[in-house]
């Protein structure tokens, strides 16, 4: 799967809010989401935990930069009892890297999601993600730009990588040793612990 994305620093929600209201996003949902990210050569690794309900081990391949830029991702559900299970696994041949939590407030406007995003350490972030579905790449950036243009975002400083390197950074630690993604690392992890979303 494709989305076109793109993460914003902001001070706090309060002008996005009014600018969603009123060009009628649909507030979707509340959360609380961690994710545990693991070191991985050639792609990024994460599980996520959201509302200590939901679980998924999400991979996904994306350039950093500080503009929009494509993602190309797979998440698997994960059985909420089969959890422990698939941790311990995945750090049998992954090293854990970094923990990252925040609260995630979701909008939705066409078939991009709007995330209102506050982290643990690093402050108040907005990140687009316009889902590419079937359609060509110029489609989506019509409606990419779109909501990037209707909520005023132009002279919000953009960020270049992810809530984990960021974390990283200001907690000063060095990149661990990487380990390269095998697809088949999924086959042993999932043959009885999931299903793909």
């Amino acid at each position: 799967m494709k989305n076109i994305e793109l993460k914003i620093s902001v001070k706090d929600f309060n002008e996005i809010n009014f600018l969603l209201k009123k060009i009628k996003a649909k507030h979707a949902s509340e959360m609380y989401q961690r994710d545990i990210y693991y070191c991985c050569k050639n792609k990024r690794l994460k599980i996520r935990n959201i509302n200590d309900k939901e679980y998924m081990l999400i991979s996904y391949k994306r350039l950093d930069k500080a503009s929009s830029k494509i993602s190309d991702y797979e998440i698997f559900d994960i059985n909420p009892e089969e959890i422990n299970s698939v941790r311990s696994l995945m750090e049998k041949k992954f090293k854990q890297q970094i923990v990252v939590e925040k609260n995630r407030d979701l909008w939705l406007w066409g078939t991009t999601r709007i995330h209102l995003d506050t982290v643990s350490m690093l402050g108040n972030f907005i990140e687009i993600e316009t889902i590419m579905g079937n359609r060509d790449l110029k489609s989506a950036k019509e409606e990419f730009n779109n909501i990037f243009d209707l909520l005023g975002l132009k002279n919000h400083k953009k960020i270049k990588g992810s809530y984990s390197d960021l974390l990283l950074e200001k907690l000063k630690t060095k990149p661990e040793k990487t380990v390269k993604f095998d697809q088949s690392v999924l086959v042993e992890l999932f043959t009885r612990a999931s299903k793909p979303a």
